[in-house]
C-alpha cells in the first residue's frame, strides 16, 4: 500500500542537516550535565552532602529539592545515574526536544517534593534518579 505523497516526510539535505543539529546538541547537554554530575560528586569529600540532600518533613529538607538531584551517595550510583541521564537525556532532547525542555523542571522539582512529601522522617534523599525516571516516563508516554 503506498501512502499518499503528503504523509511521507521529506528527506532533504536541509532536514537532516536539522536532524543532526538536534542530535549533537542533545548528546552536548547530556554530557554536560553528566560532567557536572561528576564534578559535584568528586567536590562532596569537601562538604556535608547531607546538608544539600532532601529530608523529608524537615524545613531545611525543602533545600534539597533544588539540589539533591545533583549529589549522589556511591561511585555506582552516579555511574548509573550518569549512563540513564546520558541515554535517556540525548533521546528526549533529540525527539522530544520542547518536551524535554519544558518537563525537566517539573521532574526536577517533581522528584523532590515527592521525596520530601513521601519519605521516611529522619532519612536523606539525593540522587538524579527521580530526573532520570521522568526522562524514561517522558520518551515512552511520547513515543
Amino acid at each position: 500500500m503506498q501512502l499518499p505523497a503528503h504523509d511521507n516526510p521529506p528527506d532533504s539535505a536541509a532536514q537532516r542537516a536539522a536532524d543532526w543539529l538536534r542530535f549533537r546538541r542533545a548528546v552536548g547537554a547530556s554530557a554536560a550535565f553528566v560532567l557536572l554530575l561528576a564534578v559535584v560528586y568528586a567536590a562532596q569529600a569537601g562538604f556535608d552532602a547531607r546538608l544539600f540532600a532532601v529530608s523529608p518533613g524537615r524545613l531545611q529538607g525543602l533545600w534539597g529539592v533544588l539540589t539533591a538531584p545533583l549529589l549522589h551517595g556511591s561511585l555506582d550510583h552516579i555511574v548509573a545515574n550518569g549512563a540513564a541521564v546520558l541515554l535517556l537525556g540525548t533521546l528526549a532532547g533529540w525527539v522530544y526536544p520542547q518536551a524535554a525542555l519544558r518537563g525537566l523542571p517539573l521532574m526536577w522539582l517533581g522528584s523532590g517534593i515527592g521525596a520530601w512529601t513521601l519519605g521516611a522522617p529522619g532519612s536523606w534523599h539525593l540522587g538524579a534518579s527521580g530526573v532520570t525516571h521522568g526522562l524514561m516516563f517522558l520518551v515512552m508516554a511520547l513515543a
